[in-house]
């Protein structure tokens, strides 16, 4: 009987490797490409056969063979051969057989595969999950710890991939939703913490991972650091992707308010308060926190004559398009905010337009002050100077250009084309 240690070690979550006695084969032969992806294909469809035409048309489509079976015949010669010659087909038997003219894997060959481990770990867990939960939270943490990315990274091009890898991908995330239901009924945060930040490190766009972590931290005593988590993440989503807060990230964000520590004294919160008023740029922030301001210095402009200018930027149409918008939207804004003033105020309003809010300018000065950050912009970027408009008009009762639509258009009172 062949030992554990003997038998052909197979990773393919988080990085594709095969090892025999604890050494990489990969690194034997790295530069043969094609027979790695003919072995990484039968062994991502392990459960089915294959004609030679068939193969050759999934793995290589854009090249055109005269014989197809010959071709295909070859590269497996190949990686059978060198299979042979280094050992690994002695210890765990030939891994890909031919039988009535189909290739397939050999179910019966004495390999480890990382991707099959961490199913049958799935599925055990989801077997002991009502009758018994300690038992399966060991194996739910037993699957975590063999995901260590999406399946056979290496392969992206590769349309033939992308099925698998998201299965892979929903059954990480269906045992970190059921590690964190387990924990809650178990009341073991402090060890479901590491958890959570490696599930981050994989795939730092899955709101769920976030929530679990943010609920967790909360639930370790550790509440400024949750809502500092929330502020990363949600203004990370929203500089790079212009993504706003769903409803569960402000649920969670007003259960982290409600549970700030009460103080004291103004000292106190006076010095909590100015830790996060570092910042030498521009205020930027979402659209509802924009349109509360605007109503404050609208109020103030009407109580005391306090004079303060709101600017409309719209990026042209023209140069608006899918290889642009966000590059460009992203560099304009990051742009704009470096440009003014810290006191000034910016949000982006929607995909083509951000506004501005400068306090204590008259709509001259700040003709000025926007002219001349859109020449210095279509300088750096080399764009046209036409390739962000502008209007601008002094904040005074009764102001529309605020209205319930992110796309609404506000009455021209003083229209500009950047002059750069």
């Amino acid at each position: 009987m062949t030992n554990k240690c003997d038998q052909v070690s197979i990773t393919t979550l988080g990085s594709f490797d095969v090892f025999k006695g604890g050494q990489s084969l990969i690194s034997m032969h790295p530069g043969s490409k094609k027979i790695w992806e003919l072995f990484k294909f039968m062994l991502t469809y392990r459960g089915r056969s294959f004609t030679p035409e068939a193969l050759v048309e999934a793995l290589w489509p854009t090249e055109d063979y005269a014989d197809p079976r010959g071709a295909l015949r070859r590269q497996m010669h190949r990686l059978r051969q060198f299979f042979h010659e280094s050992g690994a087909e002695h210890q765990c038997g030939t891994l890909i057989i031919f039988k009535n003219g189909y290739y397939q894997w050999n179910s019966d060959s004495l390999t480890s595969v990382d991707c099959e481990l961490f199913e049958k770990a799935i599925e055990k867990a989801d077997s002991f999950k009502k009758s018994d939960p300690s038992t399966a939270l060991q194996h739910y943490r037993e699957a975590v710890s063999l995901y260590h990315g999406e399946y056979l990274p290496d392969c992206s091009e590769h349309q033939w991939v992308f099925s698998v890898r998201n299965l892979y991908r929903r059954l990480f995330l269906k045992a970190i939703l059921a590690l964190g239901e387990l924990t809650s009924s178990q009341k073991d945060y402090q060890a479901f913490l590491p958890i959570c930040e490696k599930a981050i490190q994989l795939d730092y766009y899955e709101e769920d991972f976030h929530l679990l972590y943010m609920n967790t931290l909360m639930h370790v005593g550790e509440k400024k650091t949750a809502l500092q988590h929330y502020e990363q993440i949600t203004g990370f989503l929203y500089h790079e992707m212009g993504i706003k807060p769903s409803s569960a990230m402000k649920s969670m964000y007003k259960r982290i308010l409600s549970t700030q520590e009460v103080h004291n004294s103004l000292d106190s919160l006076h010095a909590e308060l100015e830790k996060s008023t570092t910042s030498e740029t521009a205020f930027f922030c979402e659209p509802t926190v924009f349109r509360s301001i605007y109503e404050l210095e609208w109020r103030r402009s009407e109580r005391d004559g306090y004079q303060t200018v709101i600017g409309l930027l719209t990026i042209a149409a023209s140069v608006f398009n899918e290889s642009l918008d966000k590059n460009m939207l992203k560099d304009f804004g990051s742009h704009l905010i470096r440009s003014l003033r810290k006191g000034d105020v910016v949000t982006k309003w929607n995909n083509t337009q951000f506004l501005v809010l400068l306090p204590g300018l008259t709509e001259d000065l700040m003709n000025q002050v926007i002219s001349r950050i859109l020449t210095s912009y279509s300088h750096i970027t080399e764009t046209s100077p036409s390739s962000v408009a502008f209007e601008i008009r002094q904040v005074l009762p009764p102001q529309n250009i605020i209205s319930n639509s992110a796309n609404s258009k506000s009455p021209t009172v003083t229209k500009h084309s950047s002059d750069a």
